[in-house]
């Protein structure tokens, strides 16, 4: 099952998109100026704003400043076209992309250093010896040595990676590897004896996260209970106990349908709510969203996210 994915407005977010089989689908200047073209389009007809690129032969980077459409909204929009392409050209028929963007939040101060690896991707792979003698990327875009794209927001990737226009190419060639990402396996295996529920760790800076792989950001499900009881006058430990009192299995029912919409799993509803995962996915399935409450919890948690960013 696909879990939903939670973007804080004004966070930077590093996606990842790799072609299957590792197969080389942007080898030429033609395929990518046909990607820039389609994500261009897409991205003007968003509120996400990119701030680097790397187009490389088998795989995608992006860095962007999430906004309040969802990801796949506007991906959709380049991938698909990109896709159909590249199928009519190979005669091929099946998937081009192995799988969804995979998707890194980022913290403040990373966001330098998450410029400059992206940049250096050309060189990391060999291709050129520095970042300004490729054009696989946004880099030379940022030098003003060929016309940068209307889409590509170069003063605002400047201001978010603290660094001058005339001490970027220098900055870059100093930053060849991504920001430092916690060790999320070695968090998971720590975690483990503690039971289903997994810690809420900070990220780089104090976000409340549920460990998992790519440090997506996702709320802690106890807060998420909290927030539930609170909207209905309620103690979070009788919301997450075995009453059957009417208000509290509407507090109860809220917790989960809002946990899942912004990307925990019914697992970690279970353990947050102390109920068995069969009833978290009953509730789902089969009672009513209370709208009202979940949009006001859902608020809340955005709030809280964007605060300690």
């Amino acid at each position: 099952m696909r879990i939903a994915r939670e973007h804080v407005p004004g966070i930077v977010h590093h996606l990842i998109w790799r072609f299957v089989e590792h197969r080389w689908f942007l080898r030429t200047a033609e395929a990518r100026t046909t990607y820039l073209r389609l994500l261009g389009r897409a991205l003007e007809q968003s509120d996400w704003r990119c701030i680097s690129y790397a187009l490389m032969s088998n795989h995608i980077h992006l860095a962007a400043v999430a906004g309040r459409s969802p990801l796949a909204e506007w991906s959709r929009c380049v991938n698909i076209p990109f896709a159909a392409g590249v199928n009519q050209k190979h005669k091929r028929i099946g998937p081009v992309f192995a799988e969804r963007a995979r998707d890194h939040a980022v913290a403040p101060e990373g966001v330098g250093a998450l410029i400059g690896y992206i940049h250096n991707n050309p060189v990391r792979a060999s291709v050129v010896e520095r970042a300004a003698d490729s054009s696989w990327t946004s880099h030379r875009a940022y030098l003003a040595t060929t016309t940068p794209p209307t889409w590509l927001h170069i003063q605002l990737g400047l201001e978010l990676a603290r660094v001058d226009i005339d001490a970027f190419d220098a900055f870059v060639d100093g930053h060849p590897d991504a920001p430092e990402r916690p060790n999320t396996t070695k968090i998971l295996h720590e975690t483990q004896p503690f039971g289903q529920l997994n810690a809420a760790t900070p990220f780089e800076r104090q976000v409340p996260l549920v460990i998992r792989n790519f440090g997506r950001i996702r709320p802690d499900p106890r807060r998420v209970v909290e927030l539930a009881s609170a909207m209905f006058g309620l103690d979070p430990a009788r919301v997450a106990s075995r009453s059957r009192n009417t208000r509290v299995q509407l507090a109860r029912c809220a917790a989960i349908h809002s946990g899942v919409a912004v990307g925990l799993t019914g697992a970690d509803m279970a353990a947050a709510l102390g109920v068995s995962q069969q009833t978290v996915s009953r509730i789902v399935r089969h009672a009513s969203r209370p709208t009202d409450v979940c949009e006001r919890i859902h608020a809340q948690l955005l709030l809280e996210l964007r605060s300690v960013m």
